[in-house]
């Protein structure tokens, strides 16, 4: 369950047809959406076909499934659903505080352990879309170890906090901080930036996406497929990205044989913490890099 994940298409439970397509895309993994995507009346239905659906279709693919909030009747047996469907994971929508994450993720174990999956099967990941959340993000983060990363949901948080979405983003930039920095607080993973949503207009998508990888974000979420070559040019590493840690690593590691921790590589200086910071970072390259670079 480590392989990380740049691209999640969003994908609506209620269309087997574009369900279908989007396993067949080119995305990392797919959202198939219990929530917004599906009208009050067609839950049950949608849910149910959804899962049969799932079960039936072999695929390589990660998919996760985005059920409705704590708040409704209809997240239990959406999570129950998923899990049944054996997907990776599920987004767990309008993420506030660490009690309600807490009652989701051990109402999962319960219904992993009634199917005899194991916990590193699985994934929670919590939307945070409101104020609240954003402000909660710490202990969201850090309120079980099922919760594997923060996804950050941008256009429900606009209209919570009641500003105005504009191209350069600065409306924004608090909220992508305080997400970036609560999950490395927390000790998971890098969080998933937000959908775009003008499909036209592709130098927008680029431009947010890459202003999002500069805070610390390593994925986005998608709602086309023709968002993802997009997404993924952004977050693959380039080949001058791995060269550069490489040749600090190795630099500095033949530097410390000779009991000196402190060097210039291209005219830049480099101690431990600049060593450290390419050494992790050439992991996180090398494990993008094994997929599809």
């Amino acid at each position: 369950m480590n392989t990380h994940l740049r691209s999640y298409l969003f994908v609506p439970a209620a269309s087997i047809k574009i369900m279908d397509k989007a396993l067949n895309s080119e995305a990392d993994s797919i959202i198939v959406d219990f929530e917004d995507a599906v009208a009050l009346a067609e839950k049950e239905a949608s849910r149910e076909r959804a899962k049969s659906h799932l079960l039936s279709r072999q695929t390589e693919k990660r998919v996760f499934i985005r059920i409705n909030d704590i708040t409704t009747p209809f997240w239990k047996e959406d999570l129950e659903a998923a899990i049944l469907a054996g997907v990776s994971g599920v987004i767990v929508p309008k993420a506030e505080n660490a009690g309600n994450m807490q009652v989701i993720c051990q109402t999962a174990l319960h219904y992993l352990h009634k199917v005899n999956r194991t916990p590193d099967s699985f994934e929670v990941l919590a939307l945070i879309e409101t104020a609240r959340g954003v402000h909660f993000a710490y202990e969201i983060a850090s309120s079980h170890y099922l919760v594997k990363r923060l996804v950050f949901g941008s256009i429900d948080y606009s209209l919570d906090v009641n500003c105005e979405l504009t191209p350069h983003g600065t409306e924004l930039l608090f909220a992508r901080s305080q997400i970036v920095n609560a999950s490395k607080a927390a000790g998971i993973d890098n969080p998933v930036d937000a959908v775009y949503p003008d499909l036209q207009n592709e130098p927008g998508l680029k431009n947010e996406a890459e202003r999002a990888k500069s805070l610390g974000f390593t994925a986005k979420l998608a709602i086309h497929p023709k968002q993802i070559p997009i997404i993924h040019d952004t977050y693959t590493p380039t080949q001058q990205e791995v060269e550069s840690a490489l040749e600090i690593v190795k630099a500095f590691e033949e530097a410390e044989q000779q009991n000196i921790a402190s060097i210039s590589v291209g005219g830049k200086l480099v101690d431990y913490p600049v060593y450290k910071k390419a050494k992790a970072q050439l992991h996180f390259l090398t494990k993008e890099g094994e997929q599809k670079v």
